[in-house]
């Protein structure tokens, strides 16, 4: 009879773990729940009606603000900017922040320095950091050009061009960014065995040979995954807008979340602008779903 009472004993504690597993999780479901699903179902539904805080409102729901989405030609133009400022800064994030992790990561004993000072720029509020770089972008502000000017240099003014002021914009969210690049990268070399890079040595592969053909593989999970997490980030550019060119010069920098505020909060047209940002996390979240399944392809 002791040995029947034993051998039920590890699944009924089981089960009552699991129990208190599920209490335990009630909080952070509560949270996730008011905090994230709540806000975005009551964004669902003024997209498919036809709020707008100066004319009047019928509470009539439809798909036509959707509709709209597609011969929207301001729309197209701030999705074409979003992509600009999206590939060239998720670009130069990952490529600055892997070739400092590769180089903090061969200082041996000194890394965690490194890692501190580079980290400092992703400290920083991003407003502040707009602020920074406005300065150093403004003629009659900059540094740079004050040096350049004492050598008769006349540096142009970036954010009067389209192509400058998207530059400019790229340029502070790589300052602000390449950080949380590093770190992650720097964290996957770390968990890479000496012993590959050993055994790659004794068959007389150079180091530059090793780091393509041992190392770079092993960190393709990495690779995809902070370029998953700064891509969905680089969706919300705008305290660099709205601080650096307030969408300007004319609407060259005027990205889709941008456009959805200056809809919501300009025109007051808050259904389109409800329906731009659900739109935008719909993007999200199925280049989310892909990269997902393909690091899941990679990992296996």
């Amino acid at each position: 009879m002791t040995s029947q009472t034993l051998s039920k004993s590890p699944p009924r504690a089981t089960a009552e773990l699991e129990r208190g597993y599920r209490r335990m999780l009630l909080p952070a479901v509560f949270a996730v729940g008011i905090f994230a699903i709540v806000p975005l179902a009551g964004m669902l539904a003024l997209s498919l009606s036809d709020y707008h805080l100066l004319r009047g409102t019928n509470w009539e729901f439809g798909f036509k603000n959707f509709v709209r989405l597609v011969t929207d030609k301001r729309l197209m133009s701030s999705v074409y900017a979003m992509s600009i400022l999206s590939f060239f800064g998720v670009a130069s994030q990952v490529l600055i922040g892997a070739a400092i992790a590769v180089g903090l990561s061969k200082i041996v004993g000194k890394w965690r320095v490194g890692r501190v000072l580079f980290l400092l720029p992703y400290a920083v509020p991003h407003v502040a950091v707009a602020l920074i770089w406005l300065s150093l972008f403004t003629p009659t502000l900059s540094p740079i050009n004050a040096f350049f000017d004492l050598f008769g240099i006349t540096v142009p003014s970036f954010l009067t061009t389209q192509n400058g002021a998207l530059f400019a914009i790229v340029m502070a969210d790589t300052w602000t960014n390449f950080p949380f690049t590093m770190l992650i990268i720097l964290a996957a070399l770390q968990g890479i065995s000496p012993d590959l890079e050993e055994a790659a040595a004794l068959d007389g592969a150079s180091r530059v040979q090793t780091f393509f053909l041992v190392t770079l593989p092993l960190l393709i999970p990495a690779f995809l995954m902070v370029t998953l997490f700064r891509f969905i980030d680089s969706l919300k550019h705008f305290p660099m807008i709205f601080v650096m060119t307030k969408g300007g010069p004319g609407r060259s920098t005027q990205a889709t979340n941008y456009y959805a505020y200056i809809q919501t909060f300009q025109n007051s047209n808050v259904a389109y602008g409800a329906a731009i940002a659900v739109t935008l996390f719909i993007v999200a979240a199925f280049i989310s779903f892909y990269v997902a399944k393909l690091n899941q392809r990679v990992t296996s």
